[in-house]
């Protein structure tokens, strides 16, 4: 009998021990890291995120449980372990050995543009005994950008030969006689005026002057976010903005100024869309993450105003402007055609392809090039 009172007196000073030690240690030199293996993708890639936990103490944790919240257009390739709602609860456990480091790798595909966080984790744990759980919050901070989906060079051929036509023959006429820029051989639509005779003369060949453009290449994307809930109507959104990433990268490229305003909200600053002005194809990344951040709303800002805005700043001479927006309603014409005054403007309009032909724009205007991007 005394020995069965010895052995209860032992066990219960053991799982008293234990579970004062697991109290005050469990979570010291416990780290848990949720990373994103990228902070970019684009939408529609495969990325990974990586749990990384370090258990570097002497006291093993049978249980450990880790759990988070991330976005739900951010999927799994696994639902196990993860409720998903408007959020995904992901929740993994592992059993962490004395001085331990473990690393998950979690693959995921990036669903719909955006910018996403991972700001906590809950970690818990149990005792030796399964009898108590302790529970903490971590800390983390890791982001992801997801960027607007690549389209390929034919997709935005069109509208971006329309685009760089106009500004080649601005460029034209706005050529400045006074600014002399080099020589080059005469070609049958140079204007004669424009030949160098003196040079001519001793080459034996005719040769024109080149002249600097008084006219600074600038291209305005105005891009419409009006408008979220039903699925064509966040289709044709998002296509806005592959649309609007595509052509700004072009034209950066070809050493063309882009500037892109909308009526859009930042969910970082919570202002308006406006990349100020970009130039040099090195700031696209820069502004395909600014464009990730854009968040589409019903109730925004109408373009009308954008519009208007942008005509009150004064420089409306010296840019070209291209529109892009589903709307289809007539009202955006006249802001447009109204900032291009006596040039070209382009409007870039996706539309549904089962939409009923009574509900398309039917009407065209002469000074805005009208393309319609079939989704």
């Amino acid at each position: 009998m005394k020995v069965f009172l010895l052995l209860a007196l032992v066990l219960a000073l053991l799982f008293f021990v234990q579970r004062g030690v697991f109290r005050r240690r469990w979570n010291r030199n416990l780290t848990v890291k949720i990373a994103f293996e990228r902070d970019y993708v684009f939408c529609g890639e495969k990325a990974n995120l990586v749990e990384t936990i370090v258990n570097d103490k002497y006291l093993p944790l049978p249980v450990l449980e880790v759990g988070f919240d991330m976005s739900r257009f951010l999927a799994f390739s696994s639902d196990e372990n993860a409720m998903v709602s408007d959020m995904t609860y992901r929740r993994d456990i592992f059993t962490a050995s004395v001085r331990q480091r473990i690393t998950r790798v979690l693959p995921f595909e990036a669903k719909k543009r955006g910018y996403y966080t991972i700001r906590s984790t809950t970690v818990s744990s149990q005792d030796l005994l399964m009898h108590e759980k302790y529970v903490e919050h971590a800390a983390q901070d890791t982001e992801l950008y997801v960027l607007p989906a690549r389209l390929g060079a034919d997709d935005v051929r069109i509208p971006f030969s329309k685009i760089m036509g106009m500004v080649v023959s601005r460029r034209r006429v706005y050529d400045d006689p006074f600014e002399f820029a080099g020589i080059r051989d005469y070609r049958r639509t140079d204007p004669m005026k424009h030949i160098n005779w003196k040079a001519s003369a001793h080459n034996g060949t005719l040769l024109v002057n080149l002249h600097e453009s008084t006219l600074s290449q600038k291209v305005v994307l105005f891009l419409d976010s009006e408008g979220v809930g039903a699925a064509m109507t966040d289709t044709l959104n998002e296509i806005s903005f592959s649309i609007a990433a595509a052509l700004a990268e072009r034209m950066l490229a070809d050493g063309i100024s882009v500037r892109i305003v909308g009526n859009g909200v930042d969910v970082l600053t919570g202002k308006t869309l406006d990349t100020g002005e970009l130039t040099g194809h090195n700031t696209g990344l820069y502004m395909r993450r600014l464009l990730a951040r854009i968040e589409c709303r019903n109730g925004l800002v109408p373009m009308t105003e954008v519009m208007g805005a942008e005509k009150d700043r004064g420089d409306t001479g010296n840019n070209l402007y291209v529109l892009i927006s589903k709307e289809q309603k007539l009202r955006l014409l006249p802001s447009i055609e109204s900032l291009a005054g006596a040039h070209e403007a382009v409007w870039i309009l996706p539309y549904d392809r089962n939409m009923p032909e009574r509900n398309k724009m039917t009407d065209t205007s002469k000074r805005v090039d009208i393309v319609r991007w079939r989704v």
